[in-house]
Protein backbone atom coordinates (compact mmCIF):
# COMPACT_ATOMS: atom_id res chain seq x y z
CA UNK A 1 0.00 0.00 0.00
CA UNK A 2 1.43 3.21 -1.61
CA UNK A 3 1.41 5.55 1.62
CA UNK A 4 -0.66 8.77 0.54
CA UNK A 5 0.87 12.14 -0.55
CA UNK A 6 0.14 15.74 0.71
CA UNK A 7 0.87 17.92 -2.75
CA UNK A 8 0.46 21.97 -2.78
CA UNK A 9 -0.33 23.07 -6.29
CA UNK A 10 0.27 27.01 -6.46
CA UNK A 11 -2.09 28.32 -9.14
CA UNK A 12 -2.61 32.20 -10.47
CA UNK A 13 -5.03 31.85 -13.40
CA UNK A 14 -2.41 31.48 -15.88
CA UNK A 15 -2.78 28.39 -18.56
CA UNK A 16 0.46 27.07 -17.40
CA UNK A 17 -1.00 27.16 -13.82
CA UNK A 18 -3.86 24.93 -15.23
CA UNK A 19 -1.20 22.37 -16.95
CA UNK A 20 0.17 22.06 -13.30
CA UNK A 21 -3.56 21.21 -12.02
CA UNK A 22 -3.32 18.67 -15.12
CA UNK A 23 -0.11 17.00 -14.84
CA UNK A 24 -1.41 16.06 -10.61
CA UNK A 25 -4.99 14.59 -12.01
CA UNK A 26 -3.48 12.82 -15.18
CA UNK A 27 -0.36 11.62 -13.40
CA UNK A 28 -0.61 11.22 -9.07
CA UNK A 29 -4.16 9.39 -8.52
CA UNK A 30 -2.36 6.04 -7.82
CA UNK A 31 -0.39 7.59 -5.16
CA UNK A 32 -3.35 8.60 -3.21
CA UNK A 33 -3.09 11.90 -2.81
CA UNK A 34 -4.08 14.99 -0.93
CA UNK A 35 -4.67 18.27 -3.04
CA UNK A 36 -4.05 22.12 -1.42
CA UNK A 37 -5.17 24.21 -4.71
CA UNK A 38 -3.55 27.61 -3.26
CA UNK A 39 -4.23 30.86 -5.05
CA UNK A 40 -2.84 33.88 -3.55
CA UNK A 41 -4.41 37.16 -4.82
CA UNK A 42 -2.18 40.66 -4.45
CA UNK A 43 -4.20 42.62 -2.52
CA UNK A 44 -3.47 45.28 -5.14
CA UNK A 45 -1.85 45.44 -8.55
CA UNK A 46 1.75 45.41 -8.01
CA UNK A 47 2.19 49.21 -8.81
CA UNK A 48 0.43 50.26 -5.78
CA UNK A 49 2.77 48.31 -3.43
CA UNK A 50 4.83 51.34 -4.42
CA UNK A 51 2.57 54.30 -2.37
CA UNK A 52 2.22 54.91 1.10
CA UNK A 53 -0.53 53.44 2.97
CA UNK A 54 -3.07 56.37 3.41
CA UNK A 55 -1.72 58.20 0.51
CA UNK A 56 -2.29 58.64 -3.24
CA UNK A 57 -3.44 55.09 -2.89
CA UNK A 58 -6.46 55.92 -0.71
CA UNK A 59 -7.23 59.25 -1.56
CA UNK A 60 -7.25 58.50 -5.59
CA UNK A 61 -7.45 55.03 -6.11
CA UNK A 62 -9.84 53.78 -4.02
CA UNK A 63 -12.95 53.17 -6.40
CA UNK A 64 -10.97 51.34 -8.62
CA UNK A 65 -9.34 49.73 -6.45
CA UNK A 66 -12.26 48.38 -5.07
CA UNK A 67 -13.57 47.19 -8.45
CA UNK A 68 -10.27 45.71 -9.28
CA UNK A 69 -10.30 43.38 -6.21
CA UNK A 70 -13.26 42.44 -6.87
CA UNK A 71 -12.48 41.39 -10.35
CA UNK A 72 -9.72 39.26 -9.36
CA UNK A 73 -11.70 37.30 -6.60
CA UNK A 74 -14.46 36.36 -8.93
CA UNK A 75 -11.49 35.21 -11.27
CA UNK A 76 -9.58 33.31 -9.05
CA UNK A 77 -12.82 31.71 -7.47
CA UNK A 78 -13.87 30.69 -11.29
CA UNK A 79 -9.83 29.41 -11.69
CA UNK A 80 -10.14 27.65 -8.53
CA UNK A 81 -13.83 25.87 -9.32
CA UNK A 82 -12.14 24.90 -12.46
CA UNK A 83 -9.09 23.13 -11.47
CA UNK A 84 -11.00 21.58 -8.41
CA UNK A 85 -13.46 20.12 -11.34
CA UNK A 86 -10.61 18.75 -13.61
CA UNK A 87 -9.56 17.02 -9.96
CA UNK A 88 -12.61 15.53 -9.95
CA UNK A 89 -12.90 14.54 -13.51
CA UNK A 90 -9.58 12.62 -12.99
CA UNK A 91 -11.42 10.23 -10.07
CA UNK A 92 -9.83 12.52 -7.06
CA UNK A 93 -11.97 12.35 -4.32
CA UNK A 94 -14.02 15.54 -3.09
CA UNK A 95 -12.72 15.29 0.70
CA UNK A 96 -8.74 14.69 -0.55
CA UNK A 97 -9.21 18.45 -2.61
CA UNK A 98 -8.36 21.60 -0.55
CA UNK A 99 -8.61 25.04 -1.51
CA UNK A 100 -6.55 27.55 0.07
CA UNK A 101 -7.67 31.35 -1.40
CA UNK A 102 -5.97 34.15 0.36
CA UNK A 103 -4.64 37.67 0.03
CA UNK A 104 -1.16 38.16 -0.26
CA UNK A 105 0.85 38.87 3.23
CA UNK A 106 4.56 39.03 2.73
CA UNK A 107 4.74 38.31 -0.75
CA UNK A 108 3.37 35.89 -3.45
CA UNK A 109 6.22 33.65 -3.35
CA UNK A 110 6.96 34.17 0.35
CA UNK A 111 2.80 33.12 1.26
CA UNK A 112 3.29 30.14 -1.24
CA UNK A 113 6.54 29.12 0.35
CA UNK A 114 5.46 29.28 4.05
CA UNK A 115 2.62 27.60 3.42
CA UNK A 116 4.92 24.68 1.56
CA UNK A 117 6.40 24.01 4.87
CA UNK A 118 3.36 22.37 6.21
CA UNK A 119 4.52 19.04 5.99
CA UNK A 120 3.92 18.86 1.52
CA UNK A 121 5.53 15.93 -0.39
CA UNK A 122 5.68 18.52 -3.25
CA UNK A 123 5.15 21.81 -4.64
CA UNK A 124 3.98 21.90 -7.84
CA UNK A 125 3.64 25.04 -10.10
CA UNK A 126 3.50 26.55 -13.35
CA UNK A 127 6.97 27.19 -15.46
CA UNK A 128 5.23 30.60 -16.85
CA UNK A 129 2.93 32.56 -14.34
CA UNK A 130 0.36 35.42 -15.28
CA UNK A 131 2.31 38.30 -15.48
CA UNK A 132 3.61 39.85 -18.80
CA UNK A 133 7.30 38.37 -18.44
CA UNK A 134 6.13 34.78 -18.71
CA UNK A 135 8.94 32.84 -18.18
CA UNK A 136 11.12 31.73 -15.66
CA UNK A 137 13.94 34.62 -14.97
CA UNK A 138 15.13 36.37 -11.88
CA UNK A 139 12.39 38.16 -9.84
CA UNK A 140 9.73 36.00 -11.05
CA UNK A 141 6.91 34.20 -9.13
CA UNK A 142 7.94 31.02 -10.20
CA UNK A 143 12.14 31.75 -10.10
CA UNK A 144 12.02 32.88 -6.53
CA UNK A 145 9.83 29.53 -5.27
CA UNK A 146 12.74 27.52 -6.97
CA UNK A 147 15.20 29.18 -5.08
CA UNK A 148 13.64 29.54 -1.71
CA UNK A 149 12.21 25.99 -1.09
CA UNK A 150 14.75 24.09 0.22
CA UNK A 151 13.60 20.91 2.12
CA UNK A 152 10.95 19.76 -0.66
CA UNK A 153 10.63 18.62 -4.19
CA UNK A 154 9.38 21.21 -6.11
CA UNK A 155 7.73 20.45 -10.00
CA UNK A 156 7.60 23.26 -12.43
CA UNK A 157 5.42 21.93 -15.13
CA UNK A 158 5.93 23.61 -18.41
CA UNK A 159 4.25 21.08 -20.67
CA UNK A 160 0.74 18.63 -20.32
CA UNK A 161 2.16 15.14 -20.81
CA UNK A 162 1.58 11.71 -19.07
CA UNK A 163 3.99 10.41 -16.72
CA UNK A 164 5.24 6.95 -18.71
CA UNK A 165 8.95 7.96 -18.77
CA UNK A 166 11.32 9.70 -16.28
CA UNK A 167 14.66 10.67 -16.70
CA UNK A 168 16.46 10.54 -13.20
CA UNK A 169 19.90 12.85 -13.43
CA UNK A 170 22.36 11.54 -10.90
CA UNK A 171 25.82 11.46 -10.03
CA UNK A 172 27.19 9.82 -6.28
CA UNK A 173 25.95 12.41 -4.35
CA UNK A 174 23.48 11.97 -1.21
CA UNK A 175 21.05 14.29 -2.72
CA UNK A 176 21.15 12.00 -5.90
CA UNK A 177 20.63 9.51 -3.41
CA UNK A 178 17.34 10.91 -1.88
CA UNK A 179 15.96 12.21 -4.88
CA UNK A 180 16.47 8.49 -6.04
CA UNK A 181 14.05 6.74 -3.11
CA UNK A 182 11.99 10.00 -3.74
CA UNK A 183 11.58 9.13 -7.66
CA UNK A 184 10.43 5.20 -6.95
CA UNK A 185 7.56 5.49 -5.45
CA UNK A 186 6.04 7.72 -8.05
CA UNK A 187 7.29 5.86 -10.92
CA UNK A 188 6.02 2.90 -9.09
CA UNK A 189 2.60 3.80 -8.44
CA UNK A 190 2.67 4.90 -12.16
CA UNK A 191 3.79 2.18 -13.78
CA UNK A 192 6.51 4.47 -15.43
CA UNK A 193 9.84 3.93 -16.71
CA UNK A 194 13.01 5.24 -15.54
CA UNK A 195 16.60 6.12 -16.66
CA UNK A 196 18.96 6.80 -14.49
CA UNK A 197 21.60 9.29 -16.74
CA UNK A 198 24.95 10.18 -15.41
CA UNK A 199 27.19 13.44 -16.98
CA UNK A 200 30.55 13.36 -16.22
CA UNK A 201 32.15 16.86 -17.31
CA UNK A 202 35.23 16.57 -19.36
CA UNK A 203 38.51 16.67 -17.03
CA UNK A 204 41.78 17.84 -18.26
CA UNK A 205 44.97 16.50 -17.10
CA UNK A 206 47.43 19.66 -17.01
CA UNK A 207 50.84 17.49 -15.84
CA UNK A 208 50.17 15.00 -18.47
CA UNK A 209 51.25 14.91 -21.75
CA UNK A 210 48.39 12.69 -23.42
CA UNK A 211 50.29 12.70 -26.71
CA UNK A 212 53.04 10.58 -25.47
CA UNK A 213 51.90 6.59 -25.47
CA UNK A 214 52.12 6.62 -21.28
CA UNK A 215 50.06 9.67 -20.80
CA UNK A 216 47.18 8.55 -23.57
CA UNK A 217 47.46 4.78 -21.13
CA UNK A 218 47.05 6.67 -18.00
CA UNK A 219 43.97 8.60 -19.43
CA UNK A 220 42.94 5.34 -20.64
CA UNK A 221 43.24 3.92 -17.08
CA UNK A 222 41.43 7.18 -15.54
CA UNK A 223 38.80 6.99 -17.99
CA UNK A 224 37.92 2.99 -17.56
CA UNK A 225 37.97 3.79 -13.78
CA UNK A 226 35.47 6.54 -13.74
CA UNK A 227 33.06 4.61 -15.93
CA UNK A 228 33.12 1.29 -13.50
CA UNK A 229 32.69 4.12 -10.62
CA UNK A 230 29.29 5.18 -12.78
CA UNK A 231 28.13 1.37 -13.58
CA UNK A 232 28.30 0.57 -10.00
CA UNK A 233 26.42 3.89 -8.69
CA UNK A 234 23.41 3.09 -11.31
CA UNK A 235 24.07 -0.64 -9.84
CA UNK A 236 23.06 0.82 -6.12
CA UNK A 237 20.42 3.09 -7.49
CA UNK A 238 18.65 0.34 -9.54
CA UNK A 239 18.65 -1.78 -6.52
CA UNK A 240 16.88 1.46 -4.66
CA UNK A 241 14.38 1.53 -7.26
CA UNK A 242 13.59 -1.88 -7.16
CA UNK A 243 12.89 -1.74 -3.35
CA UNK A 244 10.30 1.14 -4.21
CA UNK A 245 8.61 -1.49 -6.36
CA UNK A 246 10.18 -0.11 -10.18
CA UNK A 247 10.39 -3.49 -12.09
CA UNK A 248 13.73 -4.38 -13.13
CA UNK A 249 12.49 -4.22 -16.48
CA UNK A 250 11.34 -0.66 -16.66
CA UNK A 251 15.07 0.60 -15.38
CA UNK A 252 17.70 1.51 -18.16
CA UNK A 253 20.94 3.24 -17.40
CA UNK A 254 22.58 5.92 -19.93
CA UNK A 255 25.73 8.02 -19.26
CA UNK A 256 28.06 10.63 -21.25
CA UNK A 257 31.65 10.54 -20.43
CA UNK A 258 33.60 14.18 -21.18
CA UNK A 259 30.88 16.20 -21.10
CA UNK A 260 31.46 19.95 -22.53
CA UNK A 261 27.54 20.98 -20.96
CA UNK A 262 26.17 18.77 -18.26
CA UNK A 263 23.37 20.79 -18.02
CA UNK A 264 23.15 20.61 -22.16
CA UNK A 265 23.30 16.81 -22.49
CA UNK A 266 20.84 16.30 -19.72
CA UNK A 267 18.39 18.95 -22.04
CA UNK A 268 18.88 16.96 -24.98
CA UNK A 269 18.56 13.87 -23.96
CA UNK A 270 15.13 15.27 -22.14
CA UNK A 271 14.20 16.40 -24.91
CA UNK A 272 14.82 13.36 -27.45
CA UNK A 273 13.45 11.07 -24.92
CA UNK A 274 10.34 12.18 -24.56
CA UNK A 275 10.01 11.86 -20.70
CA UNK A 276 6.89 12.86 -18.71
CA UNK A 277 9.81 14.50 -15.64
CA UNK A 278 12.94 15.33 -15.50
CA UNK A 279 14.26 15.01 -12.02
CA UNK A 280 17.43 16.86 -10.91
CA UNK A 281 19.18 16.81 -7.42
CA UNK A 282 18.87 20.26 -5.82
CA UNK A 283 22.48 20.02 -5.60
CA UNK A 284 25.13 17.92 -6.88
CA UNK A 285 28.68 16.91 -5.93
CA UNK A 286 30.54 20.08 -6.67
CA UNK A 287 28.36 22.37 -4.22
CA UNK A 288 28.52 25.89 -3.65
CA UNK A 289 27.02 26.54 -0.15
CA UNK A 290 26.24 29.83 -0.84
CA UNK A 291 24.12 29.34 -4.01
CA UNK A 292 20.46 28.21 -2.97
CA UNK A 293 20.62 26.00 -6.18
CA UNK A 294 23.88 24.35 -8.03
CA UNK A 295 24.51 25.53 -10.81
CA UNK A 296 23.68 22.60 -13.36
CA UNK A 297 19.63 22.60 -11.30
CA UNK A 298 19.81 25.88 -11.97
CA UNK A 299 21.04 25.96 -16.11
CA UNK A 300 18.29 23.23 -16.20
CA UNK A 301 15.72 25.11 -14.74
CA UNK A 302 16.35 28.15 -17.08
CA UNK A 303 16.48 26.09 -20.63
CA UNK A 304 14.30 23.54 -19.92
CA UNK A 305 10.84 23.81 -22.06
CA UNK A 306 7.84 22.02 -22.62
CA UNK A 307 8.76 19.72 -20.36
CA UNK A 308 8.15 18.82 -16.12
CA UNK A 309 10.99 19.61 -13.63
CA UNK A 310 11.42 18.11 -10.70
CA UNK A 311 14.30 19.88 -8.17
CA UNK A 312 14.67 17.34 -5.09
CA UNK A 313 16.28 18.56 -1.96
Amino acid sequence: MIKSKKLLIAVDGSPDSLKAVSYVALNCAAVNPRISLMYVISTAPEAFWDFEKGGFFKRKMRAKYTEWKKNKEQAAEAFLDEARKLMLQADFREEDIKIIHRERLAGIAHDIISESSEGYDALVLGRKGSGKMQDLFPGSVSYKIAQGVENIPVWLIGGDMRLRKMLLAVDGSDNCRRAVDYVGTFAAAAGAEVTLFSVVRDFKLQLLDVSTPRGEEIENKLLEEVEQDILSMFDSYRKRLEHAGVKGTQISIKHKLRSQTRAGDILDEASKGNYGALIIGRRGLSTIQELPLGQVATKVLHRAKGTAVWIVP
